[in-house]
């Protein structure tokens, strides 16, 4: 009888252990949900999840009613019956900042070993394999030991990482063979592809753990970071120049709790390449245990941009070194080569230059002179910031460096964006429908004197280049208005030579003829009379050809029927137009009447007998110019670009406009195409950097390379686009259209300049819908399924919306770091084009006229 007793009394107390159990900090795997769960109470009508939850940017957070967990052995979800701390929908945050609140769901089963949270709806978040019950079959580590373990002497260094899975330690993940305990003390052993190692440990006060590679050299730890005002670091010491070089690195790491249930398995890690003007993207395979390793070509010490399905980073990495990066929820841990680098860099993330929503908004009334007040105040205030962090925080020499080259970057790049901001505006203003809609905007000038926060100190500056923020300001100054020419005069035949021949283009002995007795016609005053009604009236030439073009074919006809048409198409127009009763603007009026006497009558008949003498070689000559009027009109814009850069800072060769200079000569690998031996040292002149002459000369053979490997490439098994990877991928969605040409647009509902391109290209589709073109567009998920339905249903052509990870293969075979992007290929299947620019209709019907007639 006492036996049963017994064995009911033990029964009770297990069934109240169950249903009273508590566990405190739980371990879970990936979380995409706000906050962290602090606490689980199971009990036996009930599971209570206690979170904790620090303030949010926005200052608010929502909370849902469809909220769920789920025993992982099951499928059955048990949705919450209760809250209490906090209320569903919007919250706001108490002045504490921080808010502790329980959601109540049905009880468990008593076996559930691992749940997930979740929320039904899109967007909710959840947790990962939140652990309720650990293996006792497994290694267990105590939990006094788990954690990420900082170096309690103020570095912050983070040497360890121990949870229940597996362990990090020099930058390599390892798994448990034994974990023995004396009393405090206890000796980890781990192993990693049959080499063990042994870690020391005595637990300590308050949470601290003393760890080491053997008993007498324990330091130290704790999994909350220390100050310590008298830390030194060794070899603190700032960059003292950088060291450019055609190397690699190695990225790699670990994403904890990455669950098979993520459907995203891939990142991308973007390069900010100055040096070509583009984003290199990297492809970063996930593997199911959540580590991952990529290793890419890298030209000097840099941070880089890295997308995760856990967020977004910014690593700082180096040439022919090493970084590992563990991502534990919203945190991130670093060891290798620049371990202490990229933890200082992540401590001080939130200290961000830039402009308020409420400053954006103001910018079109805000003057340039209170506008440069403003920046030199964020400026000022964010380094004021960063001061403050210094006195409480170890900051390593290295990364307080690149820290103050991102803010400085920053002031820079936002000065230089003053008139992008503003033309923004203008274009808003003309949209809005309503004039309550509109921003409110002033007209004011900016003068070249705004321009001087510019000074010579940036030119040969190399240390800019730490920041991934270089690239942007680089991008920013080339474009600034005041070394940009708004409109370009026409150019003579003389001058069309020059530049048709610098191109490599070989003109006819009848063409060279033709040039030289053109100087006969355009003589020096001809030419300084139609520059000066280029710049007088050239914005408004340009709209009136936008005006009136659909009456172009027509006018053609109307001037055929004249006995002495106009020596001006656009006194032809004008004189067309009057025959319908249109009536030209004051303004159009004014630009007829400069162009009726721009030239004598004499000069009119000269004129006039030359084209006739020349018609077949003028006509073959302009046809040689148009195949490279895109490339002339550039070059032509770089160099007044140039020489507006010289005269603002005085000096003709600097660094910075060495980058400009090697951005122009790279432009061509695009295109796969590369300069001959010859062309390649008459290219290398144009730069005084050495490193950059040979960074060009590498990137000219790895373009050749790439052309020979393109023409052995084939036997490709097409699949599924579901179940392809990289040009496999590619492959199967243009196995369909093969023999035709295909012009692929990258794009995305959200995009405005893409809906815009697909809105002016579509009367081309009517143009040669009986030809073999084939218009395809590519989105991803970004763009919400039902929107990207209506959508389509107005955009002729072939469709596709791929994957998360369909899209990064995608990208980074034809390195999209931006859309809209479009890419041409030809017939038989080949990339011909995979960055294409944005052109005219016309054009691009030439091009595919082109490809169809091969």
């Amino acid at each position: 009888m006492k036996k049963i007793v017994y064995i009911l009394f033990i029964g009770l107390v297990s069934s109240y252990t169950f249903a009273q159990k508590i566990i405190e900090n739980p371990e879970y795997g990936f979380a995409s949900y706000p906050g962290e769960i602090a606490k689980i109470e199971i009990r036996d009508t009930t599971t209570v999840l206690h979170f904790k939850l620090k303030k949010l940017p926005w200052g608010y957070f929502h909370l849902h009613e469809e909220s769920y967990i789920q025993d992982l052995s099951g499928d059955k979800k048990l949705f919450t019956i209760k809250l209490t701390g906090a209320k569903f929908k919007r919250n706001y945050f108490p002045k504490s900042g921080e808010v502790t609140y329980q959601l109540y769901f049905p009880p468990l089963s008593k076996t559930a070993k691992t749940i997930e949270f979740g929320v039904e709806k899109k967007g909710g978040g959840g947790i990962y394999d939140i652990v309720l019950q650990e293996d006792e079959n497994s290694v267990l580590l105590p939990k006094e030991l788990r954690g990420n373990w900082y170096l309690a002497d103020g570095s912050n260094r983070w040497d360890y990482g121990f949870n229940s899975k597996y362990a990090i330690l020099n930058g390599i993940v390892w798994n448990y063979k034994s974990v023995d305990q004396k009393g405090k003390k206890y000796t980890i052993t781990l192993e990693k592809g049959g080499e063990v190692k042994t870690i020391n440990a005595k637990l300590g006060i308050n949470g601290m753990v003393a760890f080491g590679g053997s008993p007498k050299s324990l330091q130290d730890y704790s999994t909350e970071k220390v100050f310590n005002p008298d830390f030194k670091m060794q070899n603190d010491e700032a960059f003292e120049n950088v060291e450019f070089t055609i190397g690699s690195t190695t990225y790699s790491g670990m994403i904890n709790g990455f669950s098979k249930k993520m459907k995203q398995k891939t990142g991308m890690l973007h390069v900010n390449n100055t040096f070509l003007g583009g984003q290199e993207s990297h492809l970063v395979k996930i593997s199911e245990d959540g580590s991952f390793k990529v290793k890419l070509a890298l030209t000097h010490p840099q941070t880089v941009y890295v997308k995760m399905p856990t967020g977004r980073y910014d690593v700082f990495l180096e040439p022919n070194k090493e970084a590992f990066h563990y991502i534990h929820n919203k945190d991130s841990y670093f060891m290798g080569d620049n371990a202490q680098i990229n933890t200082d860099l992540q401590n001080l993330k939130t200290i961000r230059f830039g402009l308020s929503k409420k400053q954006y908004k103001k910018i079109g009334e805000t003057s340039p002179e209170d506008y440069t007040k403003l920046c030199q105040e964020l400026k000022e205030e964010t380094l004021g910031k960063l001061s403050a962090f210094q006195k409480e925080n170890f900051v390593n020499k290295k990364a307080l460096q690149i820290k103050n080259v991102e803010i400085e970057l920053g002031y820079y790049d936002m000065l230089l964006s003053y008139d992008m901001y503003r033309s923004s505006i203008v274009n808003k203003n003309k949209k809005a429908k309503n004039e309550e809609d509109k921003v409110p905007y002033e007209e004011f000038e900016v003068s070249d004197k705004y321009y001087d926060f510019l000074s010579n100190d940036i030119l040969d500056n190399q240390l800019l280049t730490l920041s991934n923020s270089f690239y942007f300001f680089a991008n920013r100054l080339m474009h600034a208005n005041i070394f940009n020419e708004k409109r370009l005069t026409n150019l003579s035949k003389v001058e069309i030579s020059y530049w048709l021949q610098k191109k490599g283009v070989e003109l006819t002995t009848g063409e060279l003829n033709m040039v030289e007795f053109s100087k006969q016609i355009e003589t020096p005053e001809m030419l300084a009379k139609e520059g000066k009604f280029q710049k007088t009236y050239g914005d408004t030439r340009q709209a009136f050809f936008k005006k009136y073009k659909k009456h172009f074919k027509d006018v053609s006809a109307y001037t055929k029927k004249q006995d002495q048409p106009k020596h001006d198409f656009i006194l032809n127009v004008v004189g067309y137009l009057k025959t319908i009763n249109i009536a030209i603007t004051e303004e159009e009026a004014k630009m007829v009447e400069a162009l009726e006497v721009l030239k004598t009558p004499i000069e009119i008949e000269e004129e006039h007998l030359f084209n006739k003498q020349f018609t077949g070689v003028l006509k073959t000559f302009y046809d040689k110019f148009n195949e490279h009027t895109s490339e002339i009109f550039k070059a032509r814009l770089n160099e007044v670009r140039d020489k507006k850069m010289q005269a603002f800072f005085g000096r003709q060769n600097s660094f910075l406009q060495d980058i400009m200079k090697m951005q122009n000569l790279c432009k061509q690998f695009e295109d796969y195409k590369f300069y001959e031996d010859d062309m390649l040292a008459v290219a290398q002149e144009e730069l005084q950097t050495s490193f950059l002459k040979d960074y060009l000369t590498f990137c000219n053979t790895q373009t050749k390379e790439k052309i020979e490997r393109n023409k052995t490439k084939g036997g490709y098994t097409i699949h599924n686009v579901e179940n392809n990877e990289g040009d496999e991928l590619f492959n199967s969605m243009l196995k369909k259209f093969k023999g035709k040409v295909v012009y692929v647009d990258f794009w995305a509902t959200w995009c405005g300049p893409c809906k815009s391109g697909i809105k002016k290209i579509a009367p081309l589709k009517e143009v040669m819908a009986d030809e073999d073109v084939v218009f395809l567009y590519i989105t991803n998920q970004t763009s919400p399924e039902g929107t990207w339905r209506n959508a389509i249903a107005n955009i002729k052509g072939e469709h596709y919306r791929v994957s998360a990870d369909e899209w990064n293969y995608l990208q980074q075979k034809f390195n999209i770091s931006g859309i809209p992007h479009y890419v041409l290929v030809d017939k038989l299947g080949e990339v011909v084009k995979p960055k294409m620019k944005y052109t005219s209709n016309s054009k691009l019907k030439q091009i595919f006229q082109a490809e169809l007639s091969k």
